[in-house]
């Protein structure tokens, strides 16, 4: 009987690790097995046209070696790029970020590639990487995973909401509790 709880609960360890690398995509899997040489750092990276830039259509996006699959391009309706997508967890950090988009009302099409190695300080741990796109600029943000403050108050709230009169302010917004740094473009600031 011991055997038998044994191999149970060696099933259940390995069916809840092969779960929790689902969740977060083949990229938690390879930090699995990266993280035994440590070469991956607990972040994200994230965007999401749909609320922050509904003029926008991405075409095509990377994040250093983590880009749409085969999967995605073939896709029936539109182009099958996801409008927003987030990965979190033990991955390996992206040195660049790749961002393809059409600007709905004119059908004009922009891309930026941006090389986050001299604009992300050395250490990103619990930060997500952040693309928001306003017309034809690519802004991105380092925002932290945890918040900074438990609350802001009813007037700090209502004054952020009717400034979110763009993209960016949107983003700022909804992340009203989080530190968060503008990366890109120059010059790099702290927004709050």
């Amino acid at each position: 009987m011991k055997r038998k709880a044994w191999l149970t609960i060696l099933l259940a360890v390995v069916c809840g690790c092969i779960l929790s690398g689902c969740g977060y995509g083949a990229y938690a899997v390879a930090g699995i097995a990266h993280n035994l040489k440590g070469n991956t750092v607990n972040h994200g990276f994230e965007f999401d046209a749909i609320s922050d830039s509904p003029g926008v259509e991405i075409m095509d996006y990377e994040y250093s070696t983590r880009k749409p699959s085969k999967e995605a391009y073939a896709r029936i309706g539109g182009n099958g790029i996801a409008q927003q997508t987030g990965i979190s967890g033990g991955f390996p950090r992206g040195d660049f970020v790749y961002m393809k988009w059409r600007v709905r009302s004119t059908g004009e099409i922009f891309e930026d590639r941006v090389d986050l190695r001299s604009r992300i300080p050395g250490n990103i741990k619990e930060k997500t990487i952040y693309c928001v796109i306003e017309g034809g600029q690519l802004y991105v943000l380092l925002i932290d995973f945890w918040k900074y403050k438990d609350r802001v108050t009813t007037e700090e709230l209502t004054k952020a909401r009717a400034g979110a009169t763009t993209p960016l302010k949107k983003v700022l917004n909804s992340h009203i509790l989080y530190h968060v740094e503008q990366v890109y473009p120059e010059p790099k600031k702290q927004l709050q």
